[in-house]
């Protein structure tokens, strides 16, 4: 393929991946499909003849769109048995496609993350600096406002990762006053954005992060762990506390709200009030259903079964919004039953084995995240979830056969 300013026109769509999943809609689409037909011109030009470069632990994800694939078996709801496929085909796509040898990506999913994220979250903030100082309109500083058509859970989730790649996987050429510039956009953009599953999300990781300098991880894992993460405490207790100030300052009463959660748990009849209650509700449904079917509801009655049992119960927040388990293991259980929920666990916790015996310190948080994140929400649901979760993670899974790596 011909150079451009010194990169490939594959690269260039690879780098392209992650404005278009911020963009939304069929955008990330077409340019996957950009990037596969680059990719499988490259493969068939130059390396048709080498040998697959297969990732560990890559057949789990490819076993768990098979389960979305037979769950349809049992669907009633066919078209959303079909658009489920649609979604969530990067499960295979992206191992499939990242198999194929040919140029390595990880550079390109790092570039892609880091500059869209820190683009998008610059051009929020100077939007709501414009309406709060020429328009006098202050609304715009948090939750959804900020996040604008990206959901603050994803953009989240999104910013977490971008900021454990930050100074060693991307902004390596970037003078060190400018990486703190990064650092604090980051820290108060986590707090404006109000995900309280974000928030709490790169909390853990960050002090997990810290925690690796730390004697209790033994000496030779911290060693080596450590090695691929960038080097700096100062940076990461400014950005914990960055974070816990903004949170407290723009979402603070977000959080309050959790308290309602709680009462759901210990009364039945107390009233559905925030999210985070509302996640309880869907949760103790989502379990119901399990019991219930072992081997689930298939792939396309998910939302039409938990909304059969929101109006039996009259669980008014959750029918208006036609919410989903909001938990990745729960969703796996009322689609595919305890089958389901087994080869997800087995996904990540493979991840996260094939991190530590790599030595691989920013994949191992990465999965951290990526697990974090699923606990509140159903992340392989959606585009901004799954496409970004099955790149992140492949592109930095070791080989299979580790004489390919060099």
């Amino acid at each position: 393929m011909k150079d451009v300013l010194g990169l490939s026109l594959e690269s260039w769509a690879w780098r392209a991946v992650m404005p278009a999943l911020i963009l939304g809609g069929n955008v990330a689409g077409f340019t996957l499909f950009v990037v596969a037909v680059l990719r499988i011109t490259t493969w068939w030009r130059e390396h048709r003849r080498a040998r697959w470069e297969w990732r560990l632990g890559s057949l789990w994800w490819v076993a768990y769109f098979g389960l979305q694939l037979l769950g349809g078996l049992w669907s009633s709801d066919l078209d959303a048995w079909r658009l489920s496929l649609e979604v969530k085909s990067s499960l295979w796509f992206l191992p499939v496609l990242l198999a194929m040898p040919g140029r390595q990506v990880a550079r390109d999913f790092w570039w892609s993350l880091g500059w869209s994220v820190t683009v998008y979250l610059s051009w929020r903030m100077l939007r709501a600096g414009w309406h709060q100082v020429v328009l006098d309109v202050p609304t715009e500083w948090r939750y959804a406002r900020f996040s604008g058509d990206v959901h603050p859970t994803y953009m989240s989730l999104h910013l977490g990762a971008a900021f454990l790649g930050l100074g060693t996987q991307w902004a390596r050429t970037l003078k060190p006053v400018m990486v703190w510039v990064v650092t604090v956009l980051f820290a108060l953009s986590l707090g404006m954005l109000g995900s309280k599953a974000g928030i709490i999300a790169a909390l853990v990781v960050a002090v997990i992060r810290m925690s690796m300098m730390w004697p209790f991880w033994g000496r030779q894992q911290r060693v080596v762990l450590s090695n691929s993460l960038p080097k700096g405490a100062a940076r990461w207790c400014v950005f914990i506390a960055l974070v816990l100030v903004s949170s407290w300052a723009m979402s603070g009463k977000r959080f309050a709200e959790m308290s309602s959660a709680s009462a759901v748990m210990t009364d039945e009849q107390a009233p559905v009030q925030s999210s985070s209650s509302g996640r309880v509700m869907v949760w103790q449904t989502s379990l119901e259903i399990i019991e219930a079917h072992p081997f689930g509801v298939g792939t396309g009655d998910v939302v039409p079964e938990l909304m059969r049992r929101y109006e039996r119960d009259a669980l008014t927040y959750a029918s208006e919004r036609q919410l989903n388990p909001h938990n990745q293991w729960l969703q796996a259980g009322v689609a595919f039953g305890w089958p389901g929920m087994l080869v997800l666990t087995l996904a990540l916790l493979g991840c996260l084995r094939h991190a530590w015996r790599a030595g691989d310190g920013v994949l191992f948080l990465c999965v951290m995240l990526t697990i974090l994140h699923s606990g509140v929400e159903s992340v392989l649901e959606v585009q901004r979830g799954v496409v970004f979760i099955m790149w992140m993670l492949t592109v930095q899974l070791p080989l299979k056969d580790k004489s390919l790596q060099g």
